[in-house]
């Protein structure tokens, strides 16, 4: 218990400001995200473009791999639910 304390405390410390460089990372993703979520949705939903079949899966693989990207960085900026799963994990532990 005391490790996992420890551990939180100098995570805390360690990102308690945030660089121009995670900023720019979030918001790139969250353009790109954005960008081929548009172009997707004028294919299959407006059907006002036209792709070909490699266009198609290279903007739904790439659009796939900036989902988890933009996933993982949400987490990161708003807490995960894994957090609450150990809280609990560790209060159960004590009360032991």
């Amino acid at each position: 218990f005391k490790m996992a304390v420890a551990d939180r405390s100098s995570a805390r410390e360690m990102y308690q400001k945030d660089s121009w460089l995670q900023k720019a990372f979030a918001i790139f993703f969250l353009l790109a995200w954005c960008a081929l979520t548009f172009v997707m949705l004028n294919y299959f939903i407006f059907d006002t473009i036209q792709l070909d079949d490699w266009q198609i899966a290279f903007v739904s693989s790439i659009n796939g791999g900036i989902s988890t990207k933009l996933s993982t960085i949400i987490d990161f900026l708003f807490g995960s639910a894994i957090s609450g799963v150990n809280d609990v994990k560790l209060k159960n532990r004590r009360k032991k």
